[in-house]
């Protein structure tokens, strides 16, 4: 007899006198429910279901035939805070039950009802392993096995492991676990082989937060040079024995034709081979054609030669520096960033401080939550990491505005996390997956929050009344925007380097344009102003030069620290081999113009300092004494010249003093003075420029 029946004949009595009756005792069950993943028991003993599954089974009307099948596939019932997994491969389980652990510990939710779905098609499909499951594709189910499936590798992941496919996951370098290094666009074996020992030469040396974008321009090079083995070769360019010379002219042919044909740019034709030429020098370097390595084989005419190299292109017109009027529509719309529906609280603040600081934008959304000092000055100074060249604590001076910015940035910051440590707190923390503000932002949602507000804003207009293109509004612009503000100003170009975080002058000479027109109508400006060591003018008559006195302004002098030397040795070891030891205001050869003005006025601070301090020394030998103290007649010298440049301004009209000045800017743009004498340090520049408004 069942406990309802005996709970009815006993005349429904209360619970507790029910359960204290010695009638009532414990019963055997009827044994679980018969579908595998499911935990309640049956009901009866006339089904083998419990109640929700036997009214399943009802519905579906499925054969007896396949009883046994339907179970093992049919879900559990549903419960709110409950998964079954039940009825699983012992394998799949495991894997799920991790992939679930890590997500948790990465802040990551999974919805109970994309699991429950996952867990169907597993079930369904029986398979034995998590891998093989397959689920509707572009569904949010997909999304969620799929990022299941990339943690389940990289937990199994070495490097040992990955260097042996073709598809690299980066995350067993520790370079992020979503990202992929694919080496099939390559087709011969050997080239595969080599270009993957290469990258693993290449990882140690390479710094910054997108090392595996910066590697895989190697391989969308050299699919060009797999490509045209391919299309030139019966074997394809298997046999590597079998290259030579006439498939390196192939190759120059090939990209060349697709540069004329317009299927790749000039720029990205020079790249191709700039890369290739690396690539096909460097696995020599590294040994890889020794006897018994896995290039042995190769030719050593398989190589591009420098005449093989196009001509470097060089880019002209306007660079990728915003115009000031572009630029001052977008600061007077900074506030509509607020509206930017899905937008970051912090998008704004992370755009002001990109256009005021000319950083990198992984830079910015890295910040640490101090990242302000104060210099000895009294002035703020942003502290930041370059991350591409591995420099830690680097100071950059900003403006007023741009440290009110990122205090007020910093107050809403701690508002929002009040109980992390100072120490781990980061100053543009990620939205999602983040409960204490320690992991920063990377910068592709704010590139998303910008490009949302770029693209709903009114046309942008230029000066002219032309529409200028919103596709080349984007975060890294304003980069180029900043050095090109700081180059209209005057600052130096080794200066403007520093800032920029460059090793190479020409890098940052790329960031910003001083165009051949301006800087010739510079030189004609300034020509005629041109003095010698004795303050006499060079030349009588303002005039326009001609094209061949253009190049031999160009080829006939070097720059030195507070003028022009036109003396041939010097010229010719570019400044570092002057015959007189650098006495250039004793020296015929030596000219000056207005725009070294700074640099003489700082010359004569120095000279009257250094005179000054070796006055007052007591450790110096009278005869060394004597020669290390600047002479009166240089001290004369100097501030003859000094005086003769500002008598011959002062004698302008306002109009042409103005045009004297825009002038000196533009040449002091791309100025750069080899030092082979005792440096003489230029003025100090004012490197706090506020943004264009």
């Amino acid at each position: 007899m069942r406990h309802r029946e005996l709970f009815t004949r006993l005349g429904r009595p209360p619970l507790e006198a029910f359960f204290a009756d010695p009638r009532v005792r414990p019963l055997p069950g009827f044994g679980l429910c018969s579908v595998d993943a499911c935990h309640r028991h049956q009901a009866n003993s006339s089904n083998l279901f419990c109640p929700p599954h036997w009214v399943r089974w009802q519905e579906a009307q499925v054969p007896d035939a396949e009883f046994e099948t339907w179970c093992r596939t049919e879900p559990g019932t549903a419960e709110s805070t409950a998964l079954s997994l039940r009825g699983l491969p012992a394998l799949v389980t495991a894997e799920i039950l991790y992939v679930l652990q890590a997500r948790t510990d990465a802040e990551v939710k999974s919805p109970p009802v994309l699991l429950r779905g996952l867990v169907r098609h597993l079930r369904e499909q029986r398979v034995e392993q998590f891998d093989d499951v397959q689920v509707p594709r572009n569904t949010h189910l997909a999304g969620m096995a799929n990022r299941m499936r990339h943690m389940l590798a990289a937990a199994v992941s070495t490097p040992e492991l990955e260097q042996i496919k073709d598809v690299w996951n980066m995350g067993a370098f520790g370079l992020g676990q979503w990202r992929r290094m694919d080496f099939t666009p390559l087709h011969q074996e050997w080239m595969r082989r080599a270009c993957k020992t290469w990258v693993l030469d290449e990882i140690p040396r390479r710094y910054g937060k997108n090392i595996p974008n910066g590697l895989s321009d190697m391989i969308l090079c050299l699919r060009y040079l797999s490509q045209s083995l391919v299309r030139s070769r019966q074997d394809d360019g298997a046999d590597m024995a079998a290259l030579g010379r006439s498939d390196i002219e192939t190759f120059t042919q090939y990209v060349a034709h697709l540069a004329h044909t317009g299927e790749i740019s000039a720029f990205r034709r020079t790249t191709v081979c700039r890369f290739t030429s690396r690539f096909l020098r460097e696995i020599r370097d590294l040994g890889l054609t020794r006897p018994g390595e896995i290039l042995a084989d190769l030719p050593d005419d398989f190589a591009l030669r420098r005449h093989d190299m196009p001509a470097v292109v060089i880019e002209e017109g306007p660079g990728r520096a915003l115009p000031k009027e572009i630029l001052s529509q977008l600061c007077e719309r900074l506030p509509t960033l607020d509206q930017i529906r899905d937008g970051s609280d912090d998008a704004r603040a992370a755009i002001e401080i990109l256009v005021d600081t000319g950083r990198r934008p992984d830079e910015i959304g890295c910040l640490p939550w101090d990242c302000m000092e104060t210099d000895e000055h009294g002035k703020s100074v942003l502290v930041y990491t370059d991350f591409k060249n591995n420099r830690i604590g680097l100071r950059l001076p900003i403006p007023d505005s741009t440290a009110e910015i990122i205090v007020g940035q910093k107050k809403a910051i701690r508002a929002r996390f009040p109980d992390t440590e100072l120490s781990k707190l980061v100053l543009f923390p990620q939205p999602r997956q983040n409960s204490e503000g320690t992991k920063p932002f990377r910068m592709q949602p704010i590139g998303n929050v910008h490009r949302r507000w770029i693209n709903a804003m009114p046309p942008l207009l230029l000066a002219d009344g032309t529409e200028f293109p919103k596709l080349e509004v984007v975060p890294y612009s304003y980069r180029h925007s900043y050095a090109q503000r700081h180059a209209d100003a005057g600052t130096l170009p080794d200066v403007l380097r520093e800032l920029m975080g460059h090793r190479s002058l020409q890098t940052t000479q790329g960031y910003y344009r001083v165009t051949e027109k301006r800087t010739r109508a510079a030189v004609d400006k300034l020509v005629s102003h041109q003095f010698d060591r004795h303050g006499n003018k060079i030349w009588t008559q303002a005039r326009q030069l001609l094209e061949h006195e253009h190049a031999r302004l160009r080829i006939g002098q070097v720059s030195v620290p507070y003028g022009i030397c036109v003396e041939p040795s010097n010229v010719k070891a570019g400044g570092h081999g002057c015959p007189f030891r650098f006495r250039c205001v004793g020296c015929d050869h030596f000219r000056t113009d207005p725009s070294y003005l700074p640099e003489l006025r700082t010359y004569l601070d120095t000279l009257l300092r250094d005179r000054e301090r070796l006055a007052a020394v007591t450790d110096l030998d009278a005869w060394a004494r004597t020669e290390a103290t600047p002479s009166e007649e240089e001290v004369k010298r100097i501030r003859t010249l000094i005086r003769r440049v500002e008598t011959d301004l002062d004698g302008l009209t306002d109009d042409e003093r103005e045009q004297i000045t825009e002038a000196t800017r533009t040449l002091r743009k791309t100025r750069t003075v080899s030092l082979g004498m005792p440096g003489i340090r230029p003025p100090e520049p004012d490197l706090r420029l506020e943004r264009d408004t």
